[in-house]
């Protein structure tokens, strides 16, 4: 059985992930998603730049308040969209 370790550090404003000490992933912890399909769009700087510039379909939502998750399903969707960012960036689970 292998073991492969990393930390993801949720904040407010960014969230961070970290793999043998490297930071892989240091996005702004925010989620587009379109209301009428129930779907994530993007997360981190890409969410973060349709903030305010799209119709209204589709809205942008902080997961995080204050240090807490206040939005289970979005944080899960950011946090899955950071490890993808993180399988593209770096071939992480062969090392």
């Amino acid at each position: 059985m292998f073991s492969k370790e990393i930390a993801i550090d949720l904040g407010t404003a960014n969230s961070l992930i970290i793999y043998k000490g490297e930071v892989v992933v240091d996005q702004p912890s925010i989620v587009a998603g379109d209301k009428k399909r129930e779907e994530v769009i993007s997360v981190g700087e890409k969410a973060m730049q349709m903030q305010g510039k799209t119709h209204a379909n589709i809205e942008t939502i902080r997961p995080l308040k204050d240090g807490v998750i206040a939005d289970f399903r979005a944080a899960e969707a950011m946090i899955r969209g950071f490890i993808s960012m993180m399988n593209e960036r770096h071939n992480w689970y062969n090392h």
